[in-house]
């Protein structure tokens, strides 16, 4: 169903489709705006059930949305989060707490501004380069990855953090010029990883997912887009939805930039929609 147009205090123009594609099914997407300080350069997007999410600036913000699908608006409003003056990239829910990674240098912290331990690997990363990536699992296990893995022939060292320590169970493979940018764990207890690139012809966007369970499983390659076809997306979160479909959502950062857009674009899992199965 087409959200429709209404009033809030942020009104939404949503444009829907009926693209379908496999394994992917592209639902809608929209253009995010607001007038409070600091909206912009929204770098991760984390909800639970599709209807509230957390949107994270890369300049230190962070913003809720309600999302109203029956009226086909959105509200947003502050959100507060640990570590404000930042350069903050990444989130991930765990049960009750919420986890952001931060770049320059690459670290996890929690919702009360506690660090996780260091690992000696992390000062490796370019200060830009290192921690876009993050998501967890409810039981408090945390995976994070670096955008930039140091060499073109080098793949991405999957970082996960459980029991107090840090260990690498993967590597996802480097097909270049994709980098990670963004990761969510989905209901199926798989990682999903958000991958960018760019060319003159605008950004492209792939979205490979790995197994937990079988880390030595090659990656499934889910979304290739071509140049241009959606924004600079960074960030994000995958849900279930009341009837039975599991939805991808995620955020373009506009950098700041009046020729880029910050936009919300959703996907659903194609053989989850079977049965009549919406992102509604």
């Amino acid at each position: 169903m087409c959200w429709r147009p209404g009033l809030a205090l942020i009104t939404a123009t949503w444009v829907c489709g009926a693209a379908w594609a496999d394994p992917l099914t592209f639902v809608r997407a929209v253009p995010l705006t607001s007038g409070l300080p600091g909206f912009g350069g929204i770098s991760a997007i984390e909800t639970r059930d599709g209807s509230t999410a957390v949107l994270l600036s890369d300049r230190g913000a962070a913003f809720s949305v309600s999302l109203n699908r029956a009226a086909g608006t959105y509200e947003v409003g502050g959100f507060n989060q640990p570590q404000p003056d930042r350069d903050s990239e990444g989130l991930a829910y765990s049960g009750g707490d919420l986890f952001y990674s931060y770049e320059g240098p690459g670290e996890i912290v929690d919702q009360q501004g506690n660090a996780l331990p260091d690992n000696p690997a992390f000062h490796i990363y370019h200060p830009n380069g290192s921690f876009e990536a993050l998501a967890a699992e409810a039981n408090g296990t945390v995976y994070t990855l670096p955008e930039r893995s140091g060499h073109k022939a080098r793949g991405f060292p999957v970082y996960r953090f459980r029991n107090g320590v840090w260990d690498v169970p993967a590597t996802l493979s480097r097909h270049n010029p994709f980098l990670p940018v963004g990761a969510d764990m989905g209901p199926d207890g798989r990682l999903y990883i958000l991958e960018r690139a760019f060319s003159p012809l605008g950004f492209r966007s792939r979205i490979r997912t790995l197994n937990p369970m079988d880390w030595a499983a090659p990656p499934r390659t889910l979304l290739t887009t071509h140049a241009g076809q959606h924004d600079n997306l960074e960030g994000v979160t995958v849900w279930q939805s009341t009837s039975g479909a599991t939805c991808l959502s995620m955020v373009s950062d506009d950098n700041f930039l009046s020729i880029l857009r910050t936009e919300l674009v959703e996907y659903a899992l194609t053989e989850t929609l079977a049965g009549g199965a919406t992102c509604d």
